[in-house]
């Protein structure tokens, strides 16, 4: 499974890099679960943005997956950067398995 990491206004750090790596590479069983020829393509954004309503900075992760012909998408948003990335992971393996389960049927 090929990772791509794209920043958005924000400098990681190579230990916040690492801990993304890490989480969204246990999904990778997962993934490989749903089968297809080519390696699949997984794309994480993150970014540091401001909501409208609320003080403070908010992290946002949003990760989308491709599959063969299909593309699995997860968006989280947290007030911290780590609650982001295991939100997204979280919210993409439950598609994931969504997705094993309907096809199996």
């Amino acid at each position: 499974m090929n990772i791509i990491v794209i920043k958005k206004d924000i400098d990681l750090a190579p230990a916040t890099e690492d801990y993304l790596q890490k989480k969204f590479a246990q999904l990778e069983k997962f993934v490989d679960a749903i089968g297809g020829k080519n390696p699949a393509e997984l794309t994480i954004e993150v970014e540091k943005t401001t909501n409208h309503h609320q003080n403070g900075l908010i992290y946002k992760t949003s990760a989308k997956v491709h599959v063969e012909n299909i593309t699995l998408r997860a968006d989280a948003e947290a007030e911290d950067i780590h609650g982001a990335i295991d939100g997204a992971k979280d919210i993409l393996r439950e598609e994931i398995e969504k997705y094993k389960d309907r096809s199996l049927k």
